[in-house]
């Protein structure tokens, strides 16, 4: 049995990638350094992205003083990264394109439930060289959820809905985060569509749950669907709550911080 037991183990780490702690980890886009700033130690940090500083970066008061570099492959290869992470930025193929010069890409984010974005915390915190920190983070998000579970009520009908005019129905984070909330997305179709305007002014849900209403760039976007006369007034008559932008610019643990916002403006 332990010889069985043995070789088992030596497949398995056959198989496993072998990832020694990286030591200039470069991060393509905002989304990503949200691993990076929350897991990595700063010296472990040869840049960031361009974005880190953005008022929708959840962790954007630790990446003051760390470098920040554009996602171009030149520019990223200058800083002789040996490891790249990366959510949506630099090349499609950022896999490939990097490999032929030997530096692995870890890519994070695109979790469509809060289950599954702890799985890429966790995975994330592993590459990094910080299995623990991803552990504690997990253990807090559980706790979390487990609050939010243990309080009773009726699951009221909830719609996100972003300043660009998009809704939320099933399949991404945000239908996830509402049930995580006690709440019930109203919206049934797949992923994510423009608003009905029509039907919502016509039968407006318990709750809307807005994004990025408050977000300077939006306030000056004269196109934007938020300022649509009859929009205003319809929002101006229901029950609305306005989400913190930078728990749910990315798709990350640390939107649980929507969930317990959402909760508590249902049962207020």
């Amino acid at each position: 049995m332990r010889i069985v037991l043995g070789a088992l183990c030596a497949l398995i780490a056959l198989f496993e990638p072998a990832w020694a702690q990286p030591r200039r980890i470069v991060s393509l886009d905002y989304c990503a350094d949200q691993f990076v700033l929350a897991l990595a130690d700063r010296d472990q940090i040869a840049a960031v992205s361009r974005g880190a500083l953005r008022d929708d970066s959840y962790f954007r008061d630790r990446a003051h003083g760390l470098h920040r570099t554009r996602d171009a492959l030149e520019d990223v290869l200058a800083l002789r990264p040996d490891l790249i992470v990366r959510n949506w930025g630099g090349p499609w193929n950022a896999q490939a394109a990097y490999g032929r010069f030997e530096v692995p890409v870890l890519k994070v984010g695109d979790a469509a439930t809060l289950a599954a974005a702890r799985e890429d915390l966790l995975h994330a915190s592993r590459v990094l060289g910080h299995a623990d920190r991803g552990a504690a983070l997990a253990r807090d998000l559980d706790l979390r959820l487990a609050r939010l579970n243990a309080l009773p009520g009726a699951r009221a009908p909830v719609m996100y809905l972003s300043a660009g005019g998009a809704v939320a129905g099933r399949g991404v984070l945000m239908d996830d985060i509402i049930r995580a909330a006690g709440g019930r997305n109203v919206r049934t179709d797949a992923s994510w569509t423009l608003l009905p305007l029509e039907r919502m002014i016509a039968t407006p849900p318990a709750l809307i749950a807005l994004g990025f209403f408050d977000h300077g760039r939006t306030r000056m976007n004269a196109w934007s669907p938020a300022r649509h006369p009859a929009l205003r007034r319809s929002l101006a008559d229901a029950r609305t709550v306005h989400l913190p932008m930078d728990a749910i610019a990315c798709e990350a643990w640390f939107a649980i911080d929507a969930a317990e916002t959402i909760h508590s403006a249902l049962r207020s």
